[in-house]
């Protein structure tokens, strides 16, 4: 008897918690404001496609042969990385979608996920802004030193740039993976998934003590302010000097051009610098004025405590900052000339080679189609002449008696 209660009592179901058993209403399963949700319903899909294919436009223009220098291969590398920046917003986007946002098993992934696509949106981001440095830098030293622009392209030399930026970049943003904890709860009878994400800096998770040793926290510590000052800072105030820099020397070689215009013409290369600089003056400006106002809000928001305004305040910035990522192909459209023509030529190049496939495909068709109806019409001339009427084949039956 004794061992039947045993057996009994274990195998039992264990209690269930009361979270488990308990519905929530839809203000908690809300995984961002209402703004940033009508924002990223409407907005991000328009920012995204101008950025995506812009990019890619303007990076099979940048790459063909006719213009492959130092500038425009760093300008392939701030395209890409603009691109890959909203590649990494996918999955907040997706979160703004209501399908996707009450499915139980998107926001186990979102919850667990989210701190890392935002360390990898932080780190293209921040290489995009060394990019324009660079591009800037390249550009400077061109018009200081015209001889430059006649140097052999090196490789080499672009590779190990573009490497440095993205190696040194990924060192500043890496934290952001371990920057927060993730916790999550599941309610309703496993049909509810909730979750918040806690800062690793703080020394309480909730209720709960945060287990991150003292070590880790100053190095999060740190390195939010080395991000801060490295990434976005420094870069922004170096690129407004370069910026300045440009412009004058943009005007003094004008000026010379001027004084010397009776005695020969401004040559093509000098005429070709100026419009490439000024694409790259309003690229970088541009750049500039959205991303420092995300600058100051982080820093604002490190000084000071939080209010009911900081996410708000948090989310224009944000957007702030995709609209300048997307404007760089607009830019690069209405400030170029040239690469306005050869942007024309690839597009041209490209609708015809995708009519002259459909062309092409369609007269295929077109010809196996004739081909079958040839053999079937055969088939039945065939089978009409041996199924005729008798009158066909004894025609003096059916001949008029006179």
């Amino acid at each position: 008897m004794l061992e039947e209660q045993n057996l009994t009592s274990t195998l039992a179901p264990p209690a269930l918690s009361p979270l488990l058993q308990k519905c929530f209403d839809e203000s908690y399963l809300l995984l961002m404001p209402d703004i940033e949700k009508r924002i990223n319903n409407y907005i991000f899909p328009i920012q995204f496609m101008i950025t995506v294919v812009g990019n890619l436009l303007t990076m099979t223009v940048l790459l063909s042969g006719h213009i492959k220098n130092r500038a425009n291969h760093l300008l392939t590398s701030l395209a890409l990385c603009d691109m890959l920046v909203f590649f990494m917003m996918i999955p907040h986007y997706l979160a703004s979608l209501d399908t996707f946002s009450r499915n139980p098993t998107f926001r186990l992934f979102q919850f667990h996920s989210k701190p890392h696509f935002g360390a990898l949106s932080n780190w293209f981001s921040a290489a995009a802004i060394w990019f324009v440095l660079a591009v800037s830098l390249e550009r400077l030293l061109i018009i200081k030193f015209p001889f430059r622009s006649l140097d052999v392209h090196n490789g080499k030399q672009i590779v190990v740039v573009s490497v440095g930026i993205m190696v040194s970049t990924l060192f500043l943003t890496s934290y952001h993976h371990f920057s927060h904890t993730c916790i999550t709860y599941i309610a309703c009878h496993g049909t509810q998934i909730l979750g918040k994400c806690y800062p690793n800096t703080e020394d309480m998770h909730g209720r709960k003590i945060n287990p991150t040793s003292l070590s880790v926290k100053q190095y999060l510590h740190t390195s939010v302010y080395a991000n801060a000052l490295l990434a976005v800072l420094l870069p922004i105030f170096a690129v407004a000097v370069l910026n300045i820099s440009l412009i004058r020397l943009v005007k003094r070689r004008h000026s010379e051009e001027l004084l010397v215009r009776n005695a020969a013409g401004p040559s093509s290369m000098a005429e070709q610098e100026k419009k490439m600089t000024h694409t790259v003056l309003a690229i970088v400006s541009c750049f500039t004025l959205t991303q420092g106002p995300s600058a100051i809000v982080f820093i604002s928001q490190k000084m000071f405590p939080p209010n009911q305004y900081s996410i708000y305040i948090s989310v224009v910035a944000n957007q702030l900052v995709l609209t300048g990522k997307m404007l760089n192909v607009v830019l690069f459209c209405l400030t170029s000339e040239t690469f306005r023509r050869r942007l024309w030529l690839t597009c041209r190049f490209w609708c015809q080679l995708i009519f002259y496939a459909g062309r092409n495909k369609t007269s295929r068709f077109s010809g196996r189609t004739s081909r079958v109806q040839s053999r079937s019409s055969l088939k039945k001339h065939r089978l009409s002449t041996l199924h005729a009427p008798e009158t066909f084949l004894h025609p003096e039956r059916s001949a008029v008696p006179v």
